[in-house]
């Protein structure tokens, strides 16, 4: 009886590994959900303003999204896609020149 039960937990554990797999693909497309993203236009008027963590926090509220980054012109950027990201874009004097999402 011991040896048939034995038998069952490499198949049980794999159901288990499996169901764990599955959950976490279904959570993707929920969050790549374009309807919760930003939207950059929103906060346009903050072109020609000089950036600063109330500005960021501003614009990020503003324009609903969930992160936020700034980039100077020499900044290194990681190039994922992130709906819900502000990304503020300035010149070498931190004056704002564009505002994008992703």
């Amino acid at each position: 009886m011991t040896t048939s039960r034995l038998a069952l937990l490499p198949a049980l554990a794999a159901i288990i590994l499996l169901a764990a797999c599955n959950t976490s693909q279904e959570t993707k497309p929920h969050e790549a959900d374009s309807s919760a993203g930003c939207d950059a236009s929103k906060v346009d008027y903050l072109i020609g303003q000089n950036v600063s963590g109330y500005i960021e926090r501003k614009a990020m509220k503003e324009s609903g999204s969930s992160a936020v980054r700034t980039l100077l012109p020499d900044s290194v950027a990681t190039m994922e896609y992130n709906p819900r990201r502000l990304n503020i874009h300035t010149d070498a004097g931190k004056v704002i020149i564009q505002l994008t999402c992703g």
